[in-house]
């Protein structure tokens, strides 16, 4: 599932709904799209585990109504857990988003000297980073960028990192640079997006508040 793209993952939803006979909204012109959003895109290769989705309906249909016809429709990989009525004059939820957060292991490295590392930067005010992607480079403060990052030793060896990014409308950091700056040279296993952190302007943040996984 995770090598699914972005817009697969949106059409399969959208399948999904059409397939339940929820009535799924579309925009007006010559090739019309579903009104499906999310709060941010996720990466090819990262999983997601509570991830925000936007759905918008022609008529009202009652949550659970809605939750019981799309889960028919649906699979144990690309799942809904949580449901729940939103204005249609509320924003979208990218518009609330602020922060991401993300599990990831490292396997070649000493969770001690990984944790020493962490402290390190963690006492740190501000720490410059140059992000390099393509023919384009971003300098920015990775330091402010990060909420919070915790370690400890993974089971199967090495470390385990947890971490709280930037993801607003100025920066989306992104783990992998966390690693490549703090422990070059490690090896990343799977990373996954464990959460989203919305702003109070976003109705969509108390749903997924409700469901026990935000933290402030």
């Amino acid at each position: 599932m995770r090598y699914i793209s972005h817009l697969d993952v949106l059409r399969a939803w959208e399948r999904a709904i059409r397939r339940a006979e929820l009535p799924l909204s579309y925009s007006q012109g010559f090739t019309p799209h579903p009104k499906l959003a999310f709060a941010s895109p996720l990466p090819l290769g990262f999983i997601g585990e509570a991830e925000v989705m936007d759905v918008t309906l022609d008529e009202r249909v009652e949550a659970r109504e809605f939750r019981d016809k799309l889960l028919a429709q649906s699979s144990a990989d690309l799942g809904a857990f949580a449901m729940e009525e939103v204005a249609p004059t509320a924003p979208p939820p990218q518009a609330g988003l602020l922060w991401a957060d993300y599990r990831l292991t490292l396997s070649n490295v000493n969770a001690v000297e990984v944790e020493a590392a962490t402290k390190g930067f963690l006492e740190l005010a501000e720490f410059s980073w140059t992000e390099e992607r393509r023919e384009k480079s971003k300098t920015y403060d990775m330091r402010s960028a990060v909420a919070w990052l915790t370690t400890r030793a993974s089971e199967c060896g090495g470390a385990e990192l947890h971490m709280r990014l930037q993801a607003d409308a100025e920066l989306t950091a992104r783990p992998e640079q966390v690693v490549e700056a703090l422990f070059p040279g490690a090896e990343m296993g799977v990373i996954s997006r464990t959460g989203l952190v919305l702003g109070d302007s976003s109705p969509a943040r108390e749903a997924w508040r409700r469901r026990g996984q935000y933290q402030e």
